[in-house]
């Protein structure tokens, strides 16, 4: 971590057995007197996000991000990051949408039991709240986004919908549609009714042709963009990134993630 300053705790979580670090970070410009308010992302893997020496799998450098867009006149976001589980199967129930996964999915270590709802529960009806009375935050939906990769895209893209007065923005990212049917794809944008004017912005993003685990997500992010364009998001409200021969990391994630980020931000000036 090179910028801002970064708090964490510990925390009992009420879908875990485990205790768990929720970090947060606060930007550079962050004023403790002033009564600026800042814009939230919350957002899964907490521990990949600004600092290097808390994860095998590098880190996202948003720190360095979201410093070099503030000296192009973008607000500055707070970042808080629950940590995942290490146990693989774990994380995947806990980001995953409450649905009913293919069965093939399954027998290859896919979740079995997900519980995406209960972790969406806890960062809208406590995180949030405590991080809203605790920090100079701009508590409005326009300025609350949900963001992650992979597990954490899929979450991303599920909380956008599950809770549109409350997330005004999805940073998505390689999100495994393909644990879910198209038919049942359709069906959870038909229960929750995306509508661009009231869910707000979406930025989905995916590698290509890269030889690589993040071919398998292409088809279904592609797939999940043209189903929200179905529903009427166009260009100000619904944007993909298709990175050719971008593999599923966290460097690349970190590189698309200015775009995302821009993307929202912009809206907030």
């Amino acid at each position: 971590m090179e910028y801002g300053f970064y708090y964490e705790a510990k925390m009992k979580l009420p879908f875990a057995d485990d205790e768990r670090f929720v970090r947060v970070w606060l930007p550079g410009s962050y004023d403790f007197v002033s009564p600026k308010k800042y814009p939230v992302l919350y957002m899964a893997d907490g521990q990949n996000l600004v600092d290097r020496y808390l994860t095998a799998y590098g880190d996202w450098h948003l720190d360095r991000v979201i410093h070099d867009m503030q000296r192009q006149g973008l607000p500055e976001p707070i970042l808080v990051g629950i940590d995942s589980p290490k146990d693989d199967l774990q994380r995947s129930n806990e980001l995953n949408p409450p649905y009913s996964i293919r069965k093939k999915v399954q027998r290859n270590g896919g979740p079995n039991h997900p519980i995406g709802n209960q972790f969406l529960d806890y960062i809208v009806k406590e995180l949030k709240p405590l991080i809203d009375v605790t920090f100079s935050t701009d508590a409005r939906k326009d300025a609350t986004g949900i963001g992650g990769a992979s597990m954490g895209g899929i979450m991303a893209w599920y909380g956008f919908l599950a809770y549109p007065n409350v997330f005004g923005f999805s940073l998505c990212f390689s999100a495994p549609f393909f644990f879910y049917s198209k038919r049942d794809l359709r069906r959870i944008l038909k229960l929750h009714n995306p509508l661009p004017r009231t869910h707000g912005k979406i930025f989905l993003y995916v590698g290509f042709d890269c030889a690589d685990f993040e071919d398998q997500f292409t088809h279904g992010v592609v797939y999940m963009a043209n189903q929200l364009t179905l529903r009427g998001f166009e260009g100000d409200q619904r944007m993909l990134y298709i990175g050719v021969h971008a593999k599923h990391h966290e460097d690349y994630w970190s590189k698309y993630s200015k775009d995302a980020l821009r993307f929202w931000l912009e809206g907030l000036k």
